[in-house]
């Protein structure tokens, strides 16, 4: 017979079980303690949800009057009415005490109904009454796991199935693959998870997006994000942006020139005298870094501070001429 008559799908077959492991076969005891537990608990609540009628008949009565009396019993739990001999009572007796021996049953049933869940989805938050939304979330998450594997399972039989259909028609050439899921389905997870990666900071190829996303060249802009922003703004704006940056190059310059031209050391000169002093006296540095606390009121840095005020000002003058030539 030949192998491919027969497409047998099994859940973690092996060569001592090749018919697979069998989800129900969890759900056998737990289903069977569930049905066994609801009878008894039928019954229990039958014979101890309602009071107990007792009759009380004279000693002498015989078993006809005796039967009588029930018959009227039994009539009175059903209509609530009775007729008995004047000589005979009956009293209702709660059953009282037996309410907690009620939860037992209970108990039962919401155990092997966790089980069952258990079983098949892997989590069982749907039967627990204390579960929070982080276990209810971790409890999605594994049923999930388990949805997928399943719906591998049976993809890879109809796969098998087309891939044997063909082979038998057409050859060995290729055969059209089915899946489970929708592809907009697959493209959103795969894209939440892209967005979690790039923002973790890993920079996905263009050859990436048009693997996985079935983009065709030319779909993706790959121009630089520098270009493209430039590339997009208005002609005013971006001619804008460029005196704005030709000027503060310029006013860089001029104080480049200004700060290391020469232009200062006069002014320089008279501030760091009292420190070239004791470097001149062979002052180390460990000992000259701890003595500028104390020179630091001998520098005269009034000229100094005279030509640093003269800059700002022309630097704000020169920001302000141009805001307004070029506004």
């Amino acid at each position: 017979m030949s192998p491919s008559k027969f497409v047998v799908p099994a859940q973690d077959a092996s060569y001592d079980n090749p018919y697979g492991f069998p989800d129900l076969s969890m759900c056998f005891w737990p289903v069977a303690f569930k049905k066994g537990g609801m009878k008894f608990w039928l019954r229990f609540a039958e014979k101890f949800g309602s009071p107990w009628v007792i009759g009380k008949h004279p000693r002498g009565a015989n078993d006809a009057e005796i039967e009588k009396l029930l018959d009227s019993m039994e009539q009175m739990v059903e209509d609530a009415v009775a007729a008995i001999p004047d000589d005979s009572s009956i009293e209702l007796k709660a059953a009282d005490g037996k309410a907690d021996s009620s939860e037992v049953f209970r108990e039962l049933i919401t155990l092997s109904r966790s089980e069952i869940s258990i079983a098949l989805l892997g989590q069982n938050q749907t039967t627990e009454a204390n579960s929070n939304k982080a276990s209810a979330q971790a409890g999605l998450e594994v049923t999930a796991d388990i949805r997928d594997a399943d719906a591998d399972i049976i993809q890879a039989a109809v796969n098998q199935v087309i891939r044997t259909v063909v082979t038998l028609n057409f050859g060995d050439v290729p055969c059209p693959v089915w899946a489970m899921w929708e592809q907009e389905a697959i493209d959103d997870t795969r894209a939440t998870r892209d967005e979690k990666l790039t923002r973790a900071g890993l920079r996905l190829t263009p050859q990436y997006f048009k693997r996985e996303y079935q983009l065709q060249d030319g779909d993706i802009d790959e121009t630089p994000p520098s270009e493209r922003e430039k590339n997009m703004l208005p002609l005013s704006f971006a001619e804008a942006i460029d005196a704005d940056i030709q000027a503060q190059q310029q006013l860089d310059d001029a104080l480049d020139i200004l700060m290391n031209g020469g232009a200062l050391n006069g002014t320089l000169e008279p501030v760091l005298a009292p420190l070239f002093k004791r470097v001149e006296n062979g002052v180390n540095p460990s000992e000259l870094l701890g003595e500028l606390a104390e020179l630091y009121p001998q520098m005269n840095t009034d000229d100094l501070q005279e030509r640093l005020a003269r800059i700002l000002f022309v630097a704000n003058i020169w920001g302000r001429l141009h805001e307004r030539d070029n506004g």
